[in-house]
């Protein structure tokens, strides 16, 4: 194959709109330092050395040969016009860092009239994607600046110790012996259990105002918060991608943000139990308990996963599960993505895959095997919810048809995201077997 560059060599590239140069990626994993660059989407990508310097001579002054010249002295070996042009076209541009070219038609519609390609977007495996935005960027970072003197050392000390004080204070006074019996209560008392639901939405809430917090504190800034579906249940998110700038000690503190935020309501909620005794208040700290705890799990992308990412200085675990895998296979040369990284990056990436591809593989057979046995139930409980509902609603009970109404959004929602995620899963083979069809079907079109 041969590639003309003579056409591009004399053009002046210059990076696109909105794209920021943020440096060198602190505490990296890597074997040879990485460079990120942000985007005007919000998206972070990371760049090799050679490529970063590349974008980081293009002021859309210099034309290539210039940009060869500049980028020769800082990267300390020749680079011609030529090779500046091709990694100009095959690799900035197509991740949206280079501006379209002028020369090549309308910026809108591409050199041929068609649509033109859009900027790579990264597609994680098992991300938040089915989401929508509530709570503006601007919002979000008065929220940060509101909440945080709650990271000055001195207050982090404090709550943490006032944080494990109430806990033992609770289980001195026979708090773990009334826990069951305050459960129990509960299924007597709907509107109770309405107000467990919210605290548990409100601290979910709190949560990501943690993370967005810590990350204005560190010095980046957070993007928008909003709700979503994630793998089969509802949850809430916040944006914090731009902590990518900071070093390992503030991502680590936005990771960590959310369960220190979790803290810091619990406390309050225990100062609240011990003042009233009221049973509703023990099982929401108690459940609350539960899900900050679970919040360190790794195996999919709760804090604990981006706390081990931060931890190992390497982006996005999940795309290196497949190089492991095959690196892993007797007599296979090393993934030249597994070979990139530290020896012992290589080793803790290696142990995480080794614990979650078993863990997603008995969730996801135990799924599958359950789902017919499981459906017929949940569907004569829905029929019975609704039923409820309209009974109460019509006897004027709107605490238990507001409840009713809960538990159907709550047994409806599993379902939805599994459908969501089985769709999504099922997208990459269908593209695999059209590209491998694609070819017979050209073929077939010609005879």
């Amino acid at each position: 194959m041969e590639v003309d560059f003579g056409s591009a060599v004399g053009t002046v590239p210059r990076l696109a709109d909105g794209v920021e140069l943020i440096g060198e990626y602190q505490g990296s994993g890597f074997q040879e330092p990485r460079y990120i660059v942000r985007r005007s989407d919000g998206q972070v990508i990371q760049l090799p050395r050679l490529l970063y310097l590349l974008a980081a001579s293009m002021d859309g002054q210099r034309n290539q040969a210039q940009v060869a010249g500049v980028l020769s002295a800082e990267f300390g070996k020749v680079v011609q016009a030529e090779q500046v042009a091709f990694l100009v076209d095959n690799r900035l541009r197509p991740a949206g860092i280079v501006a379209a070219d002028p020369g090549a038609g309308d910026p809108q519609t591409g050199p041929d009239g068609a649509a033109p390609k859009m900027a790579v977007k990264s597609d994680p495996l098992l991300a938040l994607k089915f989401r929508v935005g509530v709570v503006p960027e601007r919002t979000v970072w008065r929220i940060a600046g509101m909440f945080g003197p709650m990271f000055w050392p001195p207050v982090i000390l404090a709550t943490l110790a006032s944080f494990v004080g109430l806990d033992v204070l609770i289980i001195a006074q026979g708090g773990l012996g009334r826990i069951v019996p305050s459960a129990i209560a509960l299924i007597y008392q709907p509107a109770l259990t309405l107000l467990v639901l919210g605290l548990i939405l409100a601290s979910a809430a709190f949560h990501e105002c943690g993370h967005v917090t810590a990350c204005r504190y560190g010095g980046a800034k957070p993007g928008v918060m909003g709700f979503g579906l994630y793998l089969v249940w509802p949850a809430l998110y916040s944006t914090v991608t731009d902590s990518y700038r900071l070093g390992r000690v503030g991502r680590l503190r936005t990771d960590l943000g959310g369960v220190y935020f979790n803290a810091v309501f619990i406390a309050g909620m225990s100062v609240a139990y011990l003042y009233t005794g009221a049973p509703w208040l023990l099982v929401a700290i108690v459940a609350l308990h539960v899900e900050t705890a679970t919040q360190f799990l790794p195996m999919i992308r709760l804090d604990g996963y981006y706390i081990l990412s931060d931890l190992i200085g390497v982006p996005d675990l999940f795309s290196r599960m497949g190089p492991v895998l095959a690196s892993i296979i007797p007599g296979r040369a090393k993934h030249p993505r597994v070979q990139e990284l530290k020896p012992w990056v290589r080793r803790m990436i290696t142990l995480w895959v080794l614990i979650v591809v078993p863990y997603l593989g008995y969730w996801l057979i135990g799924f599958l095997i359950v789902i017919p046995r499981v459906l017929p139930v949940v569907w004569h409980r829905l029929v019975f919810l609704i039923h409820a509902v309209g009974q109460a609603a019509s006897a004027s009970h709107g605490a238990e048809a507001a409840l009713g109404v809960v538990q159907i959004v709550l047994l409806l929602l599993p379902w939805v995201g599994s459908s969501l995620m089985l769709g999504m899963m099922a997208r990459r083979p269908v593209r695999w077997l059209r590209r491998r069809l694609a070819p017979a079907a050209v073929s077939a079109g010609r005879i």
